[in-house]
């Protein structure tokens, strides 16, 4: 990314070119900071020669039109690239960068909630419905296993929506292409619209979008899930205060009775007690991955204890039992004794207490994308190693929802 500044007086010319991603929001941010301080009232953006703009970058937009508007100046943008405009219609913005206007799925209508006692030994659980009968479609994409023989390519990497009813993960990047995304392949969550994305390049923070248009976000996907339809099944959980806190595998075996069927969508909020996962930190395109070690250490970020212990967490994913294939070519093993496989995304943020009564689950992602810090973005996985393993994730608290998987494509 490049940010040239040309002075007129009070008023200034920002000419960007390349990805405005999340690291170079915050570097327009500084940029406008300094401009503000030295006294400039009135800012062009000229974007014609910007490929990409993520969430965070129009935060930084809406932030310094508030600054302006207060102190009787004015930002505004005086060009834009075909790649940006399309940006700012997934983002809902118009092209006079006024805000726009916010849209996400119908709140579910609850009926009343069921303590149950009998569901787990670490958690106490409260189940509603949504007063339907609504299944989730998934659709899987590229074959996962083949990353340990072969490096994924163009044929194999497909560009899918994410509207904001639905979910998606796997290992992919927000933008539309493989010549785009090729080399910042990583791991990517998607709930209710907003996207969010640890590249593989090198970055040093993770990325997201989040979709408030019409059209709805998109990334390149080299290998994952992604599910569509309506959520039927609400839990509310909370850790038994002898135990402190609840195992993945407990809180997914609920998830998966509470479906009534062999498979399940789940996505969850919650207050961590720790998390078990890995991220990868090199892009596997033109690559196999090794997943030997020691080789594997270059390949993965990954710790020899829980981390992120007191954040909140966004997770989205599919858990069965025993499952068939197509499907189970997508998961791995979860644990033994449930024989629950699954694959998970989390998406981590700064510390946020959940609310504990009914949700919606859009205006809950979105208010964690806008209000609290995005730290990483992890594959959850089962260290089975025994005593020298990490063990499993761990929760204190939260909320999920959930519905059979009735169909795959």
């Amino acid at each position: 990314m490049k940010i040239d500044a040309t002075r007129d007086g009070g008023a200034a010319r920002l000419t960007l070119t390349g990805r405005l991603d999340r690291e170079w929001a915050e570097h327009l941010s500084h940029t406008l900071d300094d401009l503000l301080r030295d006294g400039v009232r009135s800012l062009a953006l000229d974007l014609a020669d910007v490929s990409y703009i993520s969430s965070a970058a129009t935060r930084v937009i809406a932030r310094w039109q508030q600054e302006l508007a207060m102190l009787r100046g004015e930002i505004r943008v005086t060009a834009l690239s075909p790649a940006v405009r399309d940006s700012l219609a997934v983002l809902g913005w118009t092209i006079s960068t006024d805000g726009g206007t916010r849209s996400g799925p119908t709140s579910l209508q609850l009926s009343s909630w069921q303590l149950r006692s009998d569901l787990g030994t670490s958690g106490q659980y409260q189940m509603s419905s949504a007063g339907s009968e609504d299944t989730l479609y998934c659709r899987l994409h590229g074959r996962p296993r083949d990353l340990a023989r072969a490096a994924p390519g163009p044929d194999g990497c497909q560009v899918v929506d994410l509207p904001p009813g639905g979910f998606g993960l796997g290992l992919g990047a927000i933008g539309g292409g493989w010549d785009e995304c090729r080399d910042r392949m990583g791991e990517l969550l998607a709930v209710a619209g907003c996207v969010a994305c640890f590249p593989s390049d090198g970055a040093r923070l993770p990325d997201y979008l989040v979709a408030d248009g019409t059209a709805p976000a998109q990334a390149s996907v080299a290998s994952g899930l992604t599910c569509q339809g309506g959520f039927s099944r609400l839990v509310r959980f909370s850790a038994q205060p002898e135990a402190g806190s609840i195992p993945f595998s407990e809180l997914l075996a609920v998830c998966l009775e509470a479906a009534g069927g062999r498979a399940a969508g789940v996505v969850i909020a919650a207050e961590t007690a720790g998390l078990c996962g890995a991220r990868l930190l090199r892009s596997p395109a033109g690559t196999a991955v090794p997943f030997e070690v020691p080789a594997v250490r270059d390949w993965l970020a990954f710790a020899p204890e829980r981390t992120y212990t007191m954040t909140t967490a966004l997770i989205a994913g599919v858990v069965a039992r025993t499952p068939e294939p197509p499907l189970a070519d997508h998961l791995l093993p979860l644990e033994v004794t449930e024989r629950l496989f699954g694959h998970f995304h989390a998406a981590v943020f700064s510390y946020h207490p959940l609310p504990q009564r009914t949700v919606e689950l859009g205006a809950l992602a979105r208010g964690l994308f806008a209000n609290h810090e995005l730290r990483d973005v992890l594959h959850l996985l089962w260290d089975d190693r025994g005593e020298a393993g990490v063990g499993e994730s761990a929760f204190v608290r939260g909320v999920g929802w959930i519905s059979p998987v009735t169909q795959i494509g």
